[in-house]
C-alpha cells in the first residue's frame, strides 16, 4: 500500500484534537493545556490533558497517549482504516485512491455486520421471553438467577430452528457474508448450506467497554441435546476483527459506572458469566470474567489502565489455583496490585450467592490475601518443605515473583517476606536472580562503551536492533518498561517496524517471539539478522533492556551530530522523556 502520510497529516490539519476530544470529553482550559476527566478510566479528579499545538493527548492516571487517530480508535472500537474513514468524514476530505474498492466493500460489510449483532441481540432477549424461553427460565430461576438482572446483562435465548435468525437477517436486507463476519452463522462444510451458529442455549451478549455487542457466548442447558452429545459448555463467537475475544471481559461494559459508583472498590475476575452476574447481584458490580480463555496479556494491560487491586476469585479447585498463578503473574508484570479471594471448597460465587452465603462472599473479597503471601501459604502445606531440594524449589518460585513485579518497593517487601518464611537470608534469595553475580548480558547496551570501530549510524542501529533482540529472545521483559516502549520510535526503518509488528501483536493479544518474527518478516537483510538471534542469549533480559533503551538518547545524538543535524536541547530531552517517563511529562 502506498504511503499515507501525507494524507493523515492532512486530515490532522483539518481537525483539532481538541474538537475530536471534546466530543466525548467536557474539556477546560489550563495554561497552554486543556483537562478532563480521561474517558479510559474512572476518575474523579482530571489527569487527562490535551494539547492542541501538539494534536495530541495524555492521561497522566493510567498512562494513555495518543493522537486524533488512536483517540478515536480507542473510544469507537475501530481498527486504524476505519477510524481513518470516520474523521476524512467529518473534516470533508475524501479518501485517497490507495483505499481501495476492495477496502470500502469490505467497511461496508462490517457496518452490515454489527446491525446483525445488534438485531440478534434483540431477537434472542424476545425469545427469552417467549414460549421457546422457558426451559431457559426455569433455569435461570433455579440458580436464583432474578429476572432484572436477565434484561440488565441482555440475556437470551437462541433457537432450535438453525435458519430463524438467518430469515429475520435477510428480511433487515443482511447477507450472509454480513452474518459469517458477525460470527452469527457458518457454512456446512463441504456444501453451501449456511446457518446459525447458536442454537438451543442460552444467549450471553458479549460487549466492548463502549456497550457496543460484539458477539456472544451461549450455555447448553443440563438434560440438553448438546450436553448429552458431550459438546462445549459454552460456544463463543469465533475470533475475528470484531470479536477479539482474546481481549474481551464479560462484564466490562458495566465496568466504568461501577468503579464510579464504588471508588475504592477492587476489580473482580472470576471464571463463569452467571458468577459475574450473580456477583453484580450482591453488590460487587466491578466484577468481570474471561470469556472461557487463559488471562492474557491484553486482558491485564486493559485492567492496568484502571489502577485498581484486581482480586481473582477462582473455583478453589487444582483447575482454579492453576489458573490463578497463570493470571496472577500476568497481572503482577503489569504493575498490578493482585489478591487473591479464597472460596470454601466446591463452591462458585454463583452457587454461593444462590445459597444465601452473600456475606461469606463478600468476605472473601474485602479479605483477599496478597499474591506472594496466597504462594506462600501453598508452600507452607506443603509437608516436605523442610527438605533442601523442596525449598529450593521454593525459593526460585519466589526469586520469580520478585523479579516479575515492576515496583521495587513491591519487590524488596517481597524479598524480605520470602526469605523469612523460608527461613533464609535476603541475601541468599537475591542470588537467585541479581544479575550482578553472572557476566553481564550478551549484547551490551552501549556500543559506545565496546565496540571503537563502528561509526556512530552503525553504534545507533546496533544499540536499536539490541533493544528489538532482547524483546523477541524474552518478550515477557515488554511490560517492564511498557510506558517507554509504547513511545518509541526507532530511526532505522526495518528496526522501527519490527517494534510496530511487536506492537500490534501486543495489542491483539497474540503471542510473538523469535520463530514467529523470523516467519513474518522475508525481507533477506531483517531474516539474516533475525536468524542470528537464534544463537543469542541474554542473562538477564530486563537488564539488557534497561541499558539498551538508556543509552538510546545518547547514541542517537551521536549519530545526528556525525550526520551534519545537531539535535536541538528540546529534542534531545523529548527523546530522554520518552525513554524515562515520569508523572511530569508533556505529553508526545
Amino acid at each position: 500500500m502506498a504511503d499515507l502520510t501525507p494524507f493523515l497529516d492532512k486530515l490532522k490539519s483539518h481537525l483539532s484534537i481538541d474538537a475530536v476530544v471534546g466530543e466525548k470529553v467536557r474539556l477546560e482550559s489550563k495554561g497552554n493545556r486543556m483537562w478532563g476527566l480521561c474517558p479510559f478510566h474512572a476518575e474523579n479528579t482530571p489527569s487527562f490533558t490535551v494539547s492542541v499545538d501538539r494534536g495530541s493527548y495524555k492521561c497522566f492516571g493510567c498512562g494513555e497517549f495518543g493522537d486524533i487517530i488512536s483517540f478515536v480508535r480507542e473510544t469507537e472500537g475501530l481498527e486504524f482504516f476505519e477510524a481513518v474513514r470516520v474523521l476524512a468524514d467529518q473534516a470533508g476530505l475524501d479518501m485517497p485512491q490507495q483505499f481501495s474498492q476492495q477496502d470500502s466493500q469490505k467497511s461496508a460489510l462490517k457496518v452490515q455486520a454489527r446491525e446483525a449483532l445488534q438485531i440478534a441481540r434483540r431477537y434472542y432477549a424476545e425469545l427469552l421471553m417467549g414460549p421457546e424461553g422457558a426451559g431457559a427460565r426455569k433455569y435461570l430461576e433455579d440458580r436464583k438467577v432474578p429476572q432484572e438482572s436477565w434484561s440488565h446483562f441482555g440475556l437470551g435465548w437462541a433457537p432450535r430452528n438453525r435458519q430463524d435468525l438467518l430469515g429475520l437477517l435477510r428480511q433487515n436486507d443482511i447477507d450472509a457474508e454480513a452474518a459469517e463476519l458477525a460470527g452469527l452463522a457458518l457454512r456446512v462444510e463441504g456444501t453451501n448450506e449456511i446457518k446459525a451458529r447458536f442454537w438451543e442455549r442460552l444467549m450471553f451478549p458479549i460487549s466492548d467497554s463502549g456497550g457496543r455487542t460484539l458477539g456472544f457466548s451461549g450455555r447448553y442447558l443440563p438434560g440438553s441435546f448438546a450436553e448429552d452429545k458431550k459438546m462445549g459448555k459454552y460456544v463463543n463467537s469465533p475470533e475475528g476483527p470484531l470479536f477479539p475475544k482474546r481481549r474481551l471481559l464479560f462484564g466490562v461494559d458495566k465496568l466504568q459506572a461501577g468503579l464510579r459508583n464504588q471508588p475504592d472498590a477492587p476489580i473482580v475476575i472470576c471464571e463463569g458469566n452467571l458468577d459475574v452476574m450473580q456477583l453484580h447481584n450482591i453488590g460487587q458490580i466491578t466484577s468481570l470474567a474471561a470469556l472461557g480463555t487463559a488471562f492474557t496479556d491484553s486482558h491485564s494491560r486493559i485492567l492496568a489502565r484502571y489502577e485498581r487491586p484486581v482480586v481473582l476469585l477462582f473455583d478453589p479447585d487444582t483447575a482454579g489455583a492453576k489458573a490463578a498463578f497463570s493470571a496472577g503473574r500476568i497481572l503482577v508484570a503489569e504493575g498490578v496490585d493482585v489478591r487473591i479471594g479464597r472460596l470454601p471448597d466446591g463452591y462458585d460465587p454463583a452457587d454461593m450467592v444462590a445459597n444465601g452465603d452473600k456475606s461469606l462472599l463478600n468476605k472473601a473479597i474485602s479479605d483477599s490475601w496478597d499474591i506472594l503471601k496466597w504462594r506462600l501459604d501453598t508452600w507452607s502445606n506443603k509437608s516436605d518443605l523442610s527438605q533442601a531440594a523442596v525449598k529450593d524449589k521454593a525459593a526460585r518460585e519466589m526469586a520469580e515473583w520478585i523479579t516479575t513485579t515492576p515496583s521495587p518497593v513491591i519487590a524488596e517487601t517481597w524479598e524480605r517476606e520470602a526469605a523469612s518464611f523460608l527461613a533464609i537470608s535476603q541475601d541468599t534469595l537475591r542470588r537467585l536472580y541479581d544479575p550482578h553475580k553472572e557476566a553481564q548480558p550478551a549484547m551490551p547496551a552501549n556500543h559506545t562503551q565496546h565496540n571503537n570501530s563502528l561509526n556512530n549510524t552503525e553504534i545507533l542501529q546496533q544499540n536499536e536492533r539490541e533493544i528489538i533482540g532482547t524483546l523477541l529472545i524474552d518478550p515477557s521483559v515488554y511490560s517492564f518498561l511498557r510506558q517507554e516502549l509504547d513511545m518509541l520510535k526507532l530511526s532505522d526503518p526495518s528496526t522501527d517496524s519490527l517494534l510496530q509488528w511487536i506492537r500490534l501483536q501486543r495489542d491483539q493479544g497474540i503471542s510473538y517471539n523469535l520463530t514467529s518474527a523470523l516467519a513474518q518478516f522475508d525481507n533477506d537483510e531483517q531474516h539474516k539478522w533475525l536468524d542470528s538471534l537464534r544463537h543469542q542469549t541474554i542473562t538477564d533480559p530486563r537488564l539488557a533492556l534497561e541499558r539498551a533503551l538508556s543509552a538510546l538518547p545518547a547514541n542517537t545524538e551521536s549519530h545526528q551530530v556525525s550526520n551534519g543535524k545537531l539535535m536541538t536541547f528540546e529534542d534531545l530531552a523529548r527523546l530522554s522523556r520518552k525513554i524515562s517517563v515520569t508523572p511530569n511529562d508533556t505529553p508526545e
